[in-house]
Protein backbone atom coordinates (compact mmCIF):
# COMPACT_ATOMS: atom_id res chain seq x y z
CA UNK A 1 0.00 0.00 0.00
CA UNK A 2 1.14 3.15 -0.91
CA UNK A 3 1.47 6.15 1.08
CA UNK A 4 -1.41 8.12 -0.22
CA UNK A 5 -3.41 4.82 0.94
CA UNK A 6 -4.19 4.42 4.42
CA UNK A 7 -7.20 2.18 4.67
CA UNK A 8 -8.53 2.98 8.37
CA UNK A 9 -10.01 -0.53 9.35
CA UNK A 10 -8.63 -3.56 7.07
CA UNK A 11 -9.93 -5.94 9.12
CA UNK A 12 -13.67 -4.89 8.94
CA UNK A 13 -16.35 -7.63 7.08
CA UNK A 14 -16.95 -6.99 3.70
CA UNK A 15 -20.75 -9.10 3.30
CA UNK A 16 -22.06 -9.01 -0.20
CA UNK A 17 -25.91 -7.55 0.35
CA UNK A 18 -28.79 -9.91 -0.51
CA UNK A 19 -30.40 -8.58 -3.16
CA UNK A 20 -33.67 -8.05 -0.85
CA UNK A 21 -31.42 -6.23 1.29
CA UNK A 22 -30.09 -4.08 -1.98
CA UNK A 23 -33.66 -3.43 -3.36
CA UNK A 24 -34.91 -2.03 -0.15
CA UNK A 25 -32.34 0.81 -0.05
CA UNK A 26 -33.23 1.26 -3.48
CA UNK A 27 -36.88 2.06 -3.35
CA UNK A 28 -36.36 4.31 -0.12
CA UNK A 29 -35.47 6.59 -3.02
CA UNK A 30 -36.65 5.53 -6.15
CA UNK A 31 -39.41 3.35 -7.95
CA UNK A 32 -37.40 2.47 -10.99
CA UNK A 33 -35.91 -0.57 -9.47
CA UNK A 34 -36.88 -4.22 -10.16
CA UNK A 35 -33.91 -6.75 -10.13
CA UNK A 36 -30.52 -6.60 -8.99
CA UNK A 37 -28.63 -7.63 -12.51
CA UNK A 38 -24.69 -7.44 -11.54
CA UNK A 39 -22.80 -6.92 -8.46
CA UNK A 40 -19.52 -4.97 -9.97
CA UNK A 41 -16.42 -5.38 -7.74
CA UNK A 42 -13.94 -3.07 -9.55
CA UNK A 43 -14.19 0.03 -8.42
CA UNK A 44 -12.30 -0.94 -4.91
CA UNK A 45 -13.38 1.15 -1.99
CA UNK A 46 -17.00 0.40 -3.21
CA UNK A 47 -19.26 -1.84 -4.17
CA UNK A 48 -21.80 -0.95 -7.09
CA UNK A 49 -24.95 -3.13 -7.73
CA UNK A 50 -26.40 -3.03 -11.08
CA UNK A 51 -30.14 -2.44 -11.53
CA UNK A 52 -32.98 -2.86 -13.46
CA UNK A 53 -34.50 0.86 -14.46
CA UNK A 54 -30.71 1.52 -14.79
CA UNK A 55 -30.29 2.18 -11.08
CA UNK A 56 -27.37 1.58 -9.37
CA UNK A 57 -27.14 1.35 -5.39
CA UNK A 58 -22.99 2.08 -4.59
CA UNK A 59 -22.25 1.12 -1.36
CA UNK A 60 -19.04 1.25 1.31
CA UNK A 61 -16.69 -1.54 1.01
CA UNK A 62 -15.66 -1.12 5.31
CA UNK A 63 -12.26 -2.58 5.16
CA UNK A 64 -11.43 0.14 2.00
CA UNK A 65 -12.59 2.62 3.58
CA UNK A 66 -10.05 5.80 3.65
CA UNK A 67 -9.50 9.36 4.32
CA UNK A 68 -9.62 10.50 0.85
CA UNK A 69 -12.80 8.64 -0.15
CA UNK A 70 -16.23 9.51 0.89
CA UNK A 71 -19.64 8.50 -0.18
CA UNK A 72 -21.29 11.65 1.25
CA UNK A 73 -18.55 13.57 -0.75
CA UNK A 74 -19.94 11.84 -3.94
CA UNK A 75 -23.55 12.51 -2.57
CA UNK A 76 -22.75 16.28 -2.03
CA UNK A 77 -20.88 16.76 -5.10
CA UNK A 78 -23.49 14.87 -7.87
CA UNK A 79 -26.42 17.32 -6.17
CA UNK A 80 -23.95 19.97 -7.01
CA UNK A 81 -23.33 19.45 -10.42
CA UNK A 82 -26.86 18.42 -12.08
CA UNK A 83 -27.45 21.25 -13.24
CA UNK A 84 -24.49 22.47 -14.97
CA UNK A 85 -23.57 19.16 -16.46
CA UNK A 86 -26.68 17.62 -16.30
CA UNK A 87 -26.48 13.78 -17.96
CA UNK A 88 -22.65 13.66 -18.09
CA UNK A 89 -23.04 12.19 -14.40
CA UNK A 90 -25.08 10.13 -12.48
CA UNK A 91 -27.91 11.55 -11.35
CA UNK A 92 -28.20 11.35 -7.50
CA UNK A 93 -32.01 9.47 -5.77
CA UNK A 94 -30.53 9.44 -2.30
CA UNK A 95 -27.29 8.79 0.36
CA UNK A 96 -27.37 7.23 3.27
CA UNK A 97 -27.09 4.99 6.21
CA UNK A 98 -29.00 1.67 6.71
CA UNK A 99 -28.99 -1.06 9.15
CA UNK A 100 -29.13 -4.30 7.07
CA UNK A 101 -29.28 -7.85 8.01
CA UNK A 102 -25.48 -7.67 6.88
CA UNK A 103 -24.69 -5.12 9.28
CA UNK A 104 -24.81 -1.26 8.57
CA UNK A 105 -24.64 -0.25 5.03
CA UNK A 106 -23.56 3.38 3.82
CA UNK A 107 -24.94 3.97 0.45
CA UNK A 108 -25.72 5.99 -2.79
CA UNK A 109 -28.74 5.65 -5.28
CA UNK A 110 -27.85 7.02 -8.29
CA UNK A 111 -28.69 6.41 -11.92
CA UNK A 112 -26.46 4.31 -14.41
CA UNK A 113 -24.51 6.25 -16.77
CA UNK A 114 -25.15 4.45 -20.22
CA UNK A 115 -22.37 2.73 -21.81
CA UNK A 116 -18.73 1.30 -20.80
CA UNK A 117 -15.67 2.50 -19.10
CA UNK A 118 -13.43 3.21 -22.03
CA UNK A 119 -11.17 1.17 -21.21
CA UNK A 120 -13.43 -1.88 -22.16
CA UNK A 121 -13.89 -0.34 -25.64
CA UNK A 122 -11.44 -0.52 -28.18
CA UNK A 123 -11.59 2.64 -29.58
CA UNK A 124 -8.47 4.21 -32.14
CA UNK A 125 -7.91 6.70 -34.77
CA UNK A 126 -9.92 9.61 -35.02
CA UNK A 127 -12.92 8.59 -32.71
CA UNK A 128 -10.51 7.83 -30.49
CA UNK A 129 -9.13 11.56 -30.26
CA UNK A 130 -12.98 12.61 -30.70
CA UNK A 131 -13.35 11.38 -27.59
CA UNK A 132 -10.05 12.47 -25.67
CA UNK A 133 -11.15 15.91 -26.73
CA UNK A 134 -14.77 15.50 -25.53
CA UNK A 135 -13.68 14.76 -22.35
CA UNK A 136 -11.21 17.49 -21.92
CA UNK A 137 -13.88 19.75 -22.78
CA UNK A 138 -16.41 18.26 -20.08
CA UNK A 139 -13.59 18.16 -17.73
CA UNK A 140 -13.60 22.42 -18.54
CA UNK A 141 -16.98 22.16 -17.40
CA UNK A 142 -16.25 20.76 -14.70
CA UNK A 143 -13.92 23.12 -13.48
CA UNK A 144 -16.20 26.03 -14.03
CA UNK A 145 -18.61 24.84 -11.46
CA UNK A 146 -18.75 27.29 -8.08
CA UNK A 147 -16.80 26.02 -5.43
CA UNK A 148 -19.19 27.97 -3.09
CA UNK A 149 -20.83 27.19 0.69
CA UNK A 150 -22.28 24.19 -0.78
CA UNK A 151 -18.34 22.84 -1.22
CA UNK A 152 -16.24 24.43 0.61
CA UNK A 153 -18.31 24.58 3.93
CA UNK A 154 -18.91 21.24 3.84
CA UNK A 155 -15.81 20.09 5.03
CA UNK A 156 -15.80 16.92 2.91
CA UNK A 157 -13.63 18.53 0.20
CA UNK A 158 -9.89 18.85 0.83
CA UNK A 159 -8.42 21.90 -0.82
CA UNK A 160 -4.91 22.98 -1.77
CA UNK A 161 -5.34 26.31 -1.68
CA UNK A 162 -1.34 27.27 -3.31
CA UNK A 163 1.76 26.05 -4.57
CA UNK A 164 2.84 24.80 -1.16
CA UNK A 165 -0.19 23.14 -0.60
CA UNK A 166 -0.05 21.26 -3.86
CA UNK A 167 3.43 20.27 -3.16
CA UNK A 168 2.71 18.82 -0.17
CA UNK A 169 -0.08 16.33 -1.83
CA UNK A 170 1.85 15.46 -4.62
CA UNK A 171 5.22 14.97 -2.72
CA UNK A 172 3.36 11.45 -1.02
CA UNK A 173 2.81 9.95 -4.58
CA UNK A 174 6.26 11.00 -6.10
CA UNK A 175 7.66 8.97 -3.12
CA UNK A 176 5.65 5.95 -4.03
CA UNK A 177 6.59 6.40 -7.79
CA UNK A 178 10.25 6.64 -6.85
CA UNK A 179 9.95 3.61 -4.53
CA UNK A 180 8.17 1.31 -7.24
CA UNK A 181 10.84 2.39 -9.52
CA UNK A 182 13.94 1.64 -7.65
CA UNK A 183 12.69 -1.93 -7.39
CA UNK A 184 13.30 -2.22 -11.07
CA UNK A 185 15.60 0.11 -12.04
CA UNK A 186 16.08 -0.96 -15.35
CA UNK A 187 12.60 0.95 -16.34
CA UNK A 188 14.33 4.04 -15.47
CA UNK A 189 16.03 5.91 -18.66
CA UNK A 190 17.26 9.12 -17.03
CA UNK A 191 20.86 9.79 -15.35
CA UNK A 192 19.37 12.04 -13.03
CA UNK A 193 17.81 9.42 -9.96
CA UNK A 194 13.95 9.80 -10.07
CA UNK A 195 13.57 11.70 -6.54
CA UNK A 196 15.79 14.37 -8.35
CA UNK A 197 13.16 14.38 -11.28
CA UNK A 198 10.13 14.48 -8.59
CA UNK A 199 12.21 17.88 -6.77
CA UNK A 200 12.13 19.01 -10.30
CA UNK A 201 8.76 19.08 -11.50
CA UNK A 202 7.27 20.07 -7.64
CA UNK A 203 9.41 23.06 -7.93
CA UNK A 204 7.44 24.18 -10.66
CA UNK A 205 4.69 24.40 -9.67
CA UNK A 206 3.05 27.89 -9.54
CA UNK A 207 3.22 29.58 -6.15
CA UNK A 208 -0.62 31.02 -6.82
CA UNK A 209 -4.17 29.48 -8.71
CA UNK A 210 -7.73 29.60 -8.28
CA UNK A 211 -8.46 26.26 -6.82
CA UNK A 212 -11.39 24.31 -9.08
CA UNK A 213 -13.62 21.10 -8.35
CA UNK A 214 -11.44 18.44 -9.48
CA UNK A 215 -12.59 14.75 -10.31
CA UNK A 216 -9.31 13.69 -8.82
CA UNK A 217 -9.16 10.19 -11.47
CA UNK A 218 -11.30 11.19 -14.80
CA UNK A 219 -9.34 8.55 -16.91
CA UNK A 220 -10.09 5.31 -18.69
CA UNK A 221 -11.73 3.46 -15.75
CA UNK A 222 -14.62 6.67 -14.99
CA UNK A 223 -14.80 8.14 -18.77
CA UNK A 224 -18.21 5.67 -20.21
CA UNK A 225 -18.32 5.51 -23.25
CA UNK A 226 -21.24 4.06 -26.09
CA UNK A 227 -19.75 1.30 -28.01
CA UNK A 228 -19.10 3.19 -30.79
CA UNK A 229 -16.15 5.47 -28.74
CA UNK A 230 -18.76 8.04 -28.44
CA UNK A 231 -18.58 9.84 -24.76
CA UNK A 232 -21.67 9.42 -22.35
CA UNK A 233 -20.19 10.70 -19.29
CA UNK A 234 -18.31 10.38 -16.50
CA UNK A 235 -18.63 8.58 -12.94
CA UNK A 236 -16.85 8.35 -9.56
CA UNK A 237 -16.66 11.36 -7.56
CA UNK A 238 -15.52 9.95 -4.24
CA UNK A 239 -12.03 10.86 -4.70
CA UNK A 240 -13.30 14.56 -5.58
CA UNK A 241 -10.79 18.02 -4.06
CA UNK A 242 -10.08 21.14 -4.61
CA UNK A 243 -7.12 22.11 -6.44
CA UNK A 244 -5.27 23.24 -9.49
CA UNK A 245 -7.33 22.58 -12.58
CA UNK A 246 -4.35 20.86 -14.57
CA UNK A 247 -4.31 18.12 -12.09
CA UNK A 248 -7.46 16.13 -13.28
CA UNK A 249 -5.33 16.15 -16.94
CA UNK A 250 -3.21 13.64 -16.11
CA UNK A 251 -5.05 10.02 -15.13
CA UNK A 252 -4.88 8.97 -19.20
CA UNK A 253 -1.96 6.81 -19.18
CA UNK A 254 -0.78 7.34 -23.08
CA UNK A 255 1.20 10.55 -23.34
CA UNK A 256 -0.46 10.66 -26.77
CA UNK A 257 -3.76 10.73 -25.08
CA UNK A 258 -3.44 13.30 -22.59
CA UNK A 259 -2.31 15.60 -25.03
CA UNK A 260 -5.86 15.06 -26.94
CA UNK A 261 -7.62 15.59 -23.87
CA UNK A 262 -5.36 19.08 -23.15
CA UNK A 263 -6.26 19.97 -26.73
CA UNK A 264 -9.99 19.54 -26.22
CA UNK A 265 -9.71 21.14 -22.66
CA UNK A 266 -7.97 24.44 -23.99
CA UNK A 267 -9.99 24.67 -27.24
CA UNK A 268 -7.22 26.47 -28.58
CA UNK A 269 -6.88 29.10 -25.31
CA UNK A 270 -3.78 30.39 -24.12
CA UNK A 271 -3.88 29.02 -20.60
CA UNK A 272 -0.93 31.53 -18.89
CA UNK A 273 2.88 30.67 -17.80
CA UNK A 274 1.38 29.30 -14.47
CA UNK A 275 -0.68 26.41 -15.67
CA UNK A 276 1.34 25.47 -18.30
CA UNK A 277 4.09 24.55 -15.27
CA UNK A 278 1.33 23.06 -13.46
CA UNK A 279 0.28 20.89 -16.73
CA UNK A 280 4.23 20.16 -17.05
CA UNK A 281 4.73 18.47 -13.46
CA UNK A 282 1.31 16.54 -14.06
CA UNK A 283 3.06 14.83 -17.03
CA UNK A 284 6.20 14.47 -15.28
CA UNK A 285 4.29 12.67 -12.77
CA UNK A 286 2.06 10.77 -15.22
CA UNK A 287 5.57 9.90 -17.58
CA UNK A 288 6.97 8.42 -14.01
CA UNK A 289 3.46 6.11 -13.17
CA UNK A 290 3.49 4.80 -16.69
CA UNK A 291 7.49 3.90 -16.19
CA UNK A 292 6.88 2.44 -13.22
CA UNK A 293 3.56 0.33 -13.78
CA UNK A 294 3.17 0.08 -17.48
CA UNK A 295 5.96 -1.73 -19.47
CA UNK A 296 3.90 -1.18 -22.66
CA UNK A 297 4.28 2.15 -22.50
CA UNK A 298 7.98 2.80 -21.60
CA UNK A 299 9.19 4.04 -24.89
CA UNK A 300 7.06 6.66 -25.40
CA UNK A 301 6.42 7.94 -21.58
CA UNK A 302 10.61 8.17 -21.40
CA UNK A 303 10.38 10.20 -24.47
CA UNK A 304 7.27 12.52 -23.26
CA UNK A 305 9.71 13.08 -20.18
CA UNK A 306 12.42 13.94 -21.51
CA UNK A 307 10.46 16.01 -23.70
CA UNK A 308 8.76 17.94 -20.69
CA UNK A 309 11.96 18.40 -19.00
CA UNK A 310 13.54 19.79 -22.17
CA UNK A 311 10.87 22.44 -21.90
CA UNK A 312 11.66 23.56 -18.16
Amino acid sequence: MGRADVYLQPEAKDPVLSEASVLAIAAAHTARAGAVLQVDESGGEARAYLLSGDVVVKTQRPHRLRPRTSLAKEARLLEHLADPLGDRVPQLFGHGRTQAPEGTVEYLVMTRMPGRAARHVPVSGPARADLLRESGALLARLHTVSTGPLLAESGLFPRDGDGADLARRLESGFADLADLIAAQPERWPLAAAPEQIAAHALAMLPDTFTPVVLHSNPGPTHVFTDDGGTLTGLIDFGDSYLSHPAMDLRAWPDPADRLKLRHGYLQDRDPGEGFDAAWTAAMIYADMAALASRPELADTAAADLALRLADR
